[in-house]
């Protein structure tokens, strides 16, 4: 997911006006903070904590969960107005048709290209943390670590449910008649049944051969049928990450080497990652490319406090950032993304 840091604010403009917005909610907390205290500053939370609540926002975002291929895919987003509920692209079909003659007096054919659209929904992530307004002194003379605490607990949340929903999707993301999909259950995911009905083999101990001809017929016949001419990402539930760290092949046979290196070796592949968000006989796989997949951002995530109107309430802090993940398929409904698992 997106956070805020300089690279961001200086280079993309909706960025720079989710920081501007930011800091003026911040500062009109700040206003109504000094009102209910009377202007007992010594109470009030300094900008410096404001800076150690964004430095752990991007520590945090750093960590584990759906990280393996949240770092790949950000890079790739694309900033979204907030206003925007649903992201509409456009795709056109090929138009005309060639005629070939000797003497070039036929009639051309007359044609035009045909348009669909799809969409992506943008949903809101929103999680908090609350303070009883008694212990705000204590946190005072303890440098906000407990505070920093409540911040960290609750960034990791809201991350992880990004992640997952980037996986899952939410089929309870209903706008405009667009559903809120995620790559397993996408209608352009290419998907590939590992069970009985399909390739029939368990990867968590698959053999070298086993794994030879899924990566050479099975995904390279997909991504074939796709016109993918160029390597995927490979991501990985733990079970199968352990096979992979098995040797390709005994000793003896000379093939010295792991089988993820042997994978990685192959003109399909980029590089096989592990996620633990994916689980036993589970693989997806992408084209890391903006014009197959991309997150839309339509809010950075983002620390506000929640501005208080009485000396005894709580201190209560808002987190929330809106995301959706968008699979880009041709007029056909060819893509470069992949889901593999034994169908149920």
């Amino acid at each position: 997911m997106r956070y805020f840091d300089e690279k961001l604010i200086t280079n993309s403009k909706l960025h720079k006006q989710w920081w501007d917005e930011q800091n003026l909610e911040r500062e009109a907390w700040r206003r109504a903070e000094a009102s209910v205290l009377s202007v007992n500053e010594a109470a009030l939370l300094p900008r410096d904590a404001w800076r150690s609540l964004d430095d752990i926002t991007r520590r945090v975002m750093r960590n584990d969960e759906g990280q393996a291929y949240m770092a790949d895919l950000m890079p790739l987003a694309r900033a979204v107005n907030i206003g925007k509920l649903v992201h509409v692209n456009r795709v056109s079909s090929d138009a005309g048709r060639v005629i070939r003659t000797m003497t070039g007096q036929e009639p051309a054919s007359l044609d035009k290209v045909q348009y669909d659209y799809r969409g992506t929904p943008v949903p809101m992530f929103l999680t908090g943390y609350s303070r009883n307004w008694r212990e705000w002194n204590t946190l005072q003379s303890e440098g906000f670590d407990t505070l920093a605490d409540d911040q960290e607990a609750a960034v990791a949340g809201i991350r992880q449910d990004m992640a997952q929903y980037v996986l899952n999707g939410d089929s309870s993301i209903v706008t405009e008649g667009y559903v809120g999909y995620g790559i397993k259950n996408h209608p352009l995911t290419n998907q590939i049944d590992l069970g009985a009905s399909g390739v029939n083999v368990d990867f968590t101990g698959a053999t070298p051969a086993e794994w030879e001809a899924f990566i050479s017929q099975t995904l390279g016949g997909a991504m074939d049928d796709n016109y993918i001419g160029v390597g995927v990402n490979m991501y990985v539930s733990p079970e199968i990450g352990r096979n992979l760290d098995l040797g390709w092949s005994a000793p003896a046979e000379f093939k010295m080497g792991s089988r993820r290196e042997w994978i990685e070796r192959s003109r399909r592949v980029n590089k096989v990652v592990v996620t633990y968000e994916l689980t036993g006989n589970e693989m997806m796989f992408f084209v890391p490319d903006a014009q197959y997949i991309r997150p839309l951002v339509g809010m950075a995530v983002s620390t506000i406090a929640i501005p208080r109107n009485m000396p005894r309430a709580n201190y209560n802090f808002d987190v929330s950032g809106a995301m959706g993940i968008e699979i880009r398929g041709d007029f056909n409904s060819r893509s470069g993304v992949f889901y593999a698992s034994a169908v149920t």
